[in-house]
């Protein structure tokens, strides 16, 4: 997703945090994924720059871009297994599918209206990325800074290599708070309190929004 909108997702989350994303469309196998975030950045900003009128009177076609141009490239497979968590062995494959699918489509309506709001309202400082485990994973460390004078949001986008050289993110941390142990943490809430088929339900239905409020820092596994 992309990190200036991603501010979205920050103010939500971090003064409030998913949804930060993935890999611009285009983006070679070589690609290293601190170049992967500020292409992603970069593309999405100029993108809203050009059509913001069109977006704030037609959100339907801006929430139709991020999720045509940005989920794409966010590993929400992975992501939709971590937060399911235990409860993975009682899903099935379908349900599974279904769980991610409602999943980011929540997260695409909760966020896309931050996004879009707060734009261009920062800069996003991108630093180095740091890989780790062999080359399978790595984290980029960004700084938002927030053009109002306020303090800067450290945020690090923990990413995953696939295997083809395709860097996709799958967790973001706004000041140490984790996007994925906070999601799971309440969906785990949700489905014991009733079940998968009835979260997903509910998500689909809109009537199930994760309060990122609620979130606990940690290390997402």
């Amino acid at each position: 997703m992309n990190l200036s909108t991603r501010r979205g997702l920050i103010r939500n989350f971090a003064i409030g945090l998913v949804a930060a994303f993935g890999v611009a469309a285009g983006a070679v196998a070589a690609t290293p994924p601190e170049q992967v975030i500020k292409t992603t950045t970069d593309a999405l900003r100029a993108d809203i720059g050009k059509n913001v009128a069109k977006y704030q009177a037609d959100k339907a076609s801006f929430y139709a871009m991020v999720d045509r141009e940005i989920v794409p490239h966010f590993d929400t497979t992975y992501i939709a297994k971590v937060i399911l968590g235990s409860h993975l062995k009682e899903a099935s494959p379908e349900q599974i599918k279904q769980f991610e699918t409602a999943f980011k489509d929540m997260l695409v309506h909760s966020y896309a209206d931050k996004l879009l709001e707060y734009y261009d309202s920062v800069d996003i400082q991108v630093k180095p990325g740091v890989v780790q485990d062999g080359g399978k994973r790595a984290e980029v460390n960004t700084t938002i800074v927030r053009k109002d004078g306020k303090p800067p949001i450290p945020v690090t986008f923990s990413m995953r290599n696939g295997g083809d050289g395709d860097w996709k993110v799958w967790d973001i941390k706004a000041e140490n708070i984790s996007l994925v142990l906070n999601f799971r943490t309440q969906i785990d809430a949700e489905i014991k309190k009733s079940n998968i088929a009835s979260v997903i339900q509910r998500l689909n239905a809109g009537q199930l929004q994760v309060d990122p409020a609620d979130a606990k820092s940690g290390k997402a596994p």
